[in-house]
C-alpha cells in the first residue's frame, strides 16, 4: 500500500519515502530484486531482462574537496557492431556550438534535439538506435546522462574484449520510484534498440559480472 502524508489544505498526497523505501518500491514496479547492502548506500535494484542484468545502484565521485553521488541504471552486454552514444541535457554552450554549426549529432525528434545533446559514432547506426520509445523514455526525464561504451579495461578482462555497457545516470541519490523506474525503461529500451541495429547480442553476460 502506498503511504500517504496530509497536506496543509486537508488533502492526502503520496508520502516521500526513503532511499530504502523507495528502491523497494521499484523493485516491486519493475519486477526486480531489491538486494540490501551491508552498509548504507549499498542497496541495489537487479532486473533481470532477456540475455541481460539491469542493475540500479549508486556511486560517489570524490574531485579535491567535493564528493558527488550518482545514482545509475546499467548493464552491460557483448557488441555485435562498434557503436558510441551519450546523451545529455542541453545547456546555454550547446546552443551557441549548434548556431555555429558544431553541434552534434540532430535526432529526427525535434523535442529531443532541443532538449538534449546527442553525440556518438557510427552516425548511420544512430537513428535507427533511437527509436520513438527510446526518445519518449528519455524525454520523460527533465535531465540524465545515457551513455553507451566499451567496457572499463578491468570489466573487459573478464566479460571479453567486446564487452561494452548502457548506462544512465542521474546526479544525486534518487529516492522517487517513478523516476527510478523510467532510468530501467531507459535502459531497456536502449538495449532492445541495440540489438535491432545490430549492436548487441544477445548473449548473457550477467555470469560473468
Amino acid at each position: 500500500m502506498t503511504p500517504f502524508w496530509k497536506k496543509k489544505d486537508g488533502h492526502q498526497g503520496p508520502a516521500k519515502l526513503g532511499r530504502r523505501e523507495a528502491w523497494q518500491e521499484v523493485a516491486r514496479r519493475v519486477g526486480g530484486t531489491f538486494v540490501q547492502g551491508r552498509r548504507k548506500g549499498h542497496d541495489q535494484v537487479i532486473l533481470e531482462h532477456g540475455p541481460w542484468t539491469i542493475r540500479l545502484d549508486t556511486y560517489t565521485v570524490h574531485t579535491g574537496q567535493v564528493s558527488i553521488t550518482f545514482t545509475r541504471a546499467r548493464a552491460f552486454f557483448l557488441a555485435g557492431a562498434e557503436l558510441t552514444l551519450m546523451v545529455r541535457k542541453r545547456g546555454f554552450l550547446d546552443t551557441m556550438l549548434d548556431n555555429l554549426g558544431f553541434g552534434g549529432f540532430a535526432p529526427a525528434d525535434r523535442e529531443l534535439a532541443r532538449r538534449f545533446v546527442v553525440k556518438g559514432k557510427p552516425e548511420s547506426r544512430l537513428r535507427g538506435l533511437l527509436t520513438p520509445g527510446l526518445a519518449a523514455a528519455i524525454l520523460a526525464h527533465r535531465s540524465l546522462k545515457l551513455e553507451v561504451k566499451k567496457a572499463s579495461r578491468r570489466r573487459r578482462k573478464t566479460m571479453g574484449p567486446h564487452a561494452c555497457t548502457a548506462a544512465v545516470y542521474a546526479t544525486g541519490v534518487t529516492c522517487d520510484p517513478a523516476q527510478l523506474e523510467g532510468m530501467f525503461t531507459v535502459v531497456r529500451e536502449t538495449l532492445e534498440a541495440l540489438e535491432r541495429t545490430g549492436a548487441a547480442d544477445r548473449e548473457a553476460v550477467a555470469s560473468r559480472v
